[in-house]
């Protein structure tokens, strides 16, 4: 399905009373292919930016863009509409237009990538202007700040995976145990060592996008991306959320003691 909105990649198509309350430029310390791929996922919105976006359930998606809903009663929306350089963003409550917010992108070099943002917004008197504008600013100063900082550590994470591993030494038993908790790589995750009766792993590396894995607060044996709100659980290695996904954690590799050292083995 297309996007709803006709002519979503002209300026203002349905002629509202569009006020242009300020441009934000920026240079994004990220390749402009992982700046599109944030752009496409509407998925990390609600949760790494969870003080900006309360809700979003998907509606539809395709090469032009996407359309969440924003309430969750579907009386708000979201449309995403993309072009060769740019794309835009419009926010509606019910029909009504409420903003239009165009975003330019062009390359810097292989990690780097230069945005400039306007932002227009409908029904604002011009004494508001100046003050919506700062705001505007201010939001997505922390939106962009808190997006480059999620491409640039899964650009690391797929620049650092090493290749398959069958097995590997992690230390000797008695450095190990006298600085626990450890972290180390193997087998493309990373995983933290624990000594509980038993040595316990912990994957600390989501399956979805690379996100960091950490402790849910509904248990323990469930673990969730702060980026895009994935959980697992630990033991079986299934996605519990979103019940849509198709990834999950590979099998826990064994921990074995041999001569006083410890190895991991591929499971």
């Amino acid at each position: 399905m297309p996007a709803l909105q006709v002519n979503a990649l002209t300026l203002n198509p349905n002629a509202v009373a569009m006020t242009l309350v300020a441009t934000y430029r920026r240079r994004v310390h990220a390749s402009l292919e992982r700046v599109w791929e944030n752009v496409l996922d509407w998925e990390h919105l609600p949760h790494l930016h969870d003080t900006s976006f309360d809700y979003c359930s998907l509606d539809e998606a395709g090469a032009w863009g996407w359309r969440v809903w924003s309430a969750p009663d579907k009386s708000s929306h979201i449309e995403l509409c993309v072009d060769t350089d740019q794309y835009v963003a419009r926010t509606y409550a019910g029909s009504d237009q409420q903003s239009e917010i165009w975003t330019r992108l062009d390359a810097v070099d292989k990690r780097a990538t230069d945005i400039e943002v306007s932002f227009y917004l409908s029904g604002i008197p011009e004494e508001k202007v100046g003050q919506l504008g700062e705001a505007m600013l201010k939001l997505y100063t922390r939106l962009w700040d808190e997006d480059e900082s999620m491409m640039q550590e899964r650009q690391r994470r797929l620049d650092q995976r090493p290749g398959r591993e069958q097995e590997k030494i992690i230390g000797k038993v008695a450095e190990l145990t006298s600085h626990l908790p450890v972290t180390f790589e193997f087998d493309r995750q990373q995983y933290e060592l624990q000594f509980d009766q038993s040595w316990r792993l912990r994957p600390l590396i989501c399956p979805h996008l690379l996100g960091p894995l950490e402790p849910s607060e509904r248990s323990e044996l469930i673990l969730r991306c702060p980026w895009h709100g994935y959980e697992f659980d630990v033991e079986s290695g299934v996605c519990l959320s979103p019940p849509t996904a198709t990834c999950k954690l590979k099998p826990l590799p064994s921990i074995e003691e041999r001569d006083g050292a410890l190895w991991v083995v591929r499971a």
